[in-house]
């Protein structure tokens, strides 16, 4: 009893396929320039209904035309979702590895049509290098993908599927294979296969749709808490941090823990933006980002507070600290002078934070009557507001 027609089930993996190309392709116009590799899964899909529709003339055109042709394409099919995803984690297209599948498929199946006709060879030939593509996804699912739903989701379907192709080409090897793995005959295994080739590369899209997705969601949060012109945290980004901060600072309960603030101020900034027009001063504003991001630790914090204010958070850091550190991003700027871009100073107020019970905005208020001190007092100096004991 035939479980499957293969010519249906052919023609509704192609339907799926052409459906969910045009989503992705859809999809790319709403992604931004971060998320690559969405176009190369689309152009994959459409390459297996190419494939499919190869797959269907089969009976109506040569073997020796239909086959190669279909199977080439279906080959390259999966090589451009492997492409793909390279692309998608930063990783370099293994443009060889495609060509060498590619060329070893046609390879196979016209050897196995015109020297030695053996149907249950081609299986098994063709077996190799799907496995061999399927293989490479999971292992680039598994090493960059993030341990999230969307990821166990994506790699389980490829996982299923390189088990299935493996397997088949496996049984194509065995005495009495041919039959098992003939599509066109009755047979649970062939209707299983049949059933599942249809449904996976639709699922693989829906898969790569929710890792993208998750990505997307990831880069817009980040965007949300990071200033556009510098690229530092914003207001948002910096109350995050020093949320996380001050929770660390109370589950270790020690006095003697701390950390300050630095509240920087570039001086007569306003003189820059007249002098040498807004664009200039953007392009101060980027270097003066730069240089205090330069003479901060890894696990320091910095974000632009608007204008020419920048905010510094330094975990694990005593007064005496934190101005050594304000000295060393005074130092910076003043060594700047000589650059192309035009020469600046800046204020800084500190102030330290022992209490994880204090509110950042009492902090950052320390830290700023620090800095109306320094302007007060000339300018491009430190002042400092220790907190009460």
């Amino acid at each position: 009893m035939k479980l499957l027609d293969p010519f249906s089930v052919v023609l509704m993996a192609a339907l799926m396929c052409a459906v969910m190309s045009a989503v992705l392709f859809g999809a790319r116009r709403g992604f931004p320039d971060e998320l690559r590799g969405i176009s190369h899964w689309g152009t994959a899909l459409a390459v297996q209904v190419f494939a499919a529709f190869c797959f269907a003339l089969r009976g109506t055109l040569p073997d020796v035309l239909v086959l190669p042709i279909a199977n080439v394409l279906f080959v390259l099919g999966n090589g451009l979702c492997v492409t793909g995803l390279q692309r998608f984690y930063g990783v370099a297209p293994g443009w060889r590895m495609l060509g060498g599948a590619c060329g070893f498929a046609l390879a196979g199946m016209l050897y196995f049509l015109l020297v030695v006709p053996d149907y249950s060879a081609r299986v098994a030939w063709m077996a190799l290098p799907i496995t061999l593509i399927n293989a490479s996804l999971l292992f680039l699912v598994l090493r960059h993908g993030r341990r999230k739903l969307a990821t166990w989701f994506f790699g389980s379907l490829i996982a299923v599927d390189l088990v299935l192709v493996a397997l088949r080409g496996a049984i194509a090897l065995t005495p009495h294979g041919e039959a098992l793995v003939d599509l066109t005959r009755p047979g649970l295994f062939p209707g299983f296969y049949l059933a599942i080739t249809a449904l996976e590369p639709a699922l693989l899209a829906v898969g790569f749709l929710m890792v993208a997705y998750e990505r997307l969601r990831l880069i817009l949060e980040r965007r949300s808490a990071s200033d556009p012109l510098t690229g530092v945290l914003n207001r948002r980004g910096f109350g995050d941090a020093y949320a996380r901060e001050v929770a660390r600072l109370a589950r270790m309960r020690q006095r003697s823990r701390s950390l300050a603030l630095l509240a920087v101020d570039l001086d007569y900034f306003k003189k820059i933006n007249d002098r040498y027009g807004h664009a200039e001063g953007d392009r101060v504003l980027v270097s003066v980002a730069q240089m205090i991001g330069s003479a901060l630790r890894e696990s320091d914090v910095l974000a632009r507070f608007g204008g020419e204010e920048f905010i510094v958070l330094l975990p694990d850091t005593d007064l005496k600290r934190a101005i050594g550190v304000a000295q060393r991003v005074q130092r910076l700027l003043r060594d700047a002078c000589t650059g192309e871009l035009p020469s600046c100073t800046a204020s800084i107020g500190v102030s330290v934070q022992t209490d994880p019970e204090e509110s950042l905005e009492a902090l950052v208020s320390r830290a700023d009557e620090a800095l109306y001190r320094a302007k007060e007092n000339g300018r491009d100096r430190i002042e400092t507001w220790k907190a009460a004991a």
